[in-house]
């Protein structure tokens, strides 16, 4: 196992999330497995780097201190099976739909939030 050190963490794959902000006239920047932060600037490279200058303050302090460290989701960790529990009336619309397709439920369902994590990626 690698040691837990500034380079360890700066190497791990945080969720960026940068959008414009039409209330404050500017990019707000996020990590996303960070709480309680948030930086601005007027373009993504500014709030990026506002971003990556956080993250560096947050991990020094927190290895400073021996505080935890959330780190990203890995595909690691799961296993690509889902407890999914819906109403009838959608299980219903769910298999009759999966069978118009030519697919099974657990096809239907995992085409769908494909197409929808796909959509949501482009914003």
């Amino acid at each position: 196992m690698a040691k837990k050190n500034l380079d360890y963490y700066l190497n791990l794959p945080y969720t960026y999330v940068i959008e414009w902000s039409d209330v404050d006239e500017c990019f707000l920047g996020s990590i996303a497995e960070l709480e309680h932060n948030m930086t601005c600037g007027q373009t993504h490279e500014e709030v990026f780097r506002n971003l990556k200058e956080a993250l560096i303050s947050y991990i020094t302090t927190s290895l400073d201190n021996n505080f935890e460290i959330p780190e990203p989701l890995k595909v690691t960790d799961f296993k690509g099976s889902i407890t999914y529990r819906t109403s009838r009336e959608r299980h219903y619309k769910l298999a009759k739909q999966a069978k118009l397709y030519g697919k099974s439920i657990n096809a239907f369902i995992d085409e769908a939030i494909g197409e929808k994590l796909q959509a949501a990626a482009r914003g």
